[in-house]
């Protein structure tokens, strides 16, 4: 979340600082045309950074991360770039295309058990995690 809002900021102050060139210029804009230029201005801006941060760091501006334990097994979900369904820390599943509302995943445990995740999306993402359809609870969570 807070580098949703450190980008979101930088577009706010480069927005802010559009106006008073424009103004300090004389540039007569009507209120209607203001309302679209700056959220427009901030928006441009604040998706150039979070994408210059991702080029720069290699991480995704937006990580999710769910662990869970059953039994001996330790199974992590992510959610960055991609969709990640980690069994003991090896990849067993992953969904690379982009995703607008639900993902599953599935692996199997060393036991023969199912494991199905449903990932939901949306403004904050949603995890649900069975192992032979009982619905495991997270121990660890990570969010933006």
């Amino acid at each position: 979340m807070k580098k949703i809002l450190v980008s979101l900021l930088e577009g706010a102050i480069v927005g802010v600082a559009i106006a008073v060139i424009m103004i300090i210029l004389g540039i007569d804009a009507t209120p209607t045309q203001l309302a679209i230029f700056l959220p427009s201005v901030i928006t441009i801006t604040s998706v150039a950074s979070a994408i210059g941060r991702m080029i720069n760091t290699g991480e995704s501006p937006i990580f999710y991360e769910w662990v869970y334990n059953y039994g001996e097994n330790r199974i992590e979900v992510s959610i960055g770039l991609t969709e990640k369904l980690y069994i003991n820390d090896e990849l067993v599943d992953e969904h690379k295309k982009i995703a607008l509302n639900k993902v599953e995943l599935k692996g199997k445990l060393k036991t023969g058990e199912e494991v199905k995740v449903a990932i939901i999306g949306g403004m904050t993402a949603k995890c649900e995690l069975y192992v032979d359809n009982q619905l495991l609870q997270p121990i660890a969570t990570k969010t933006p």
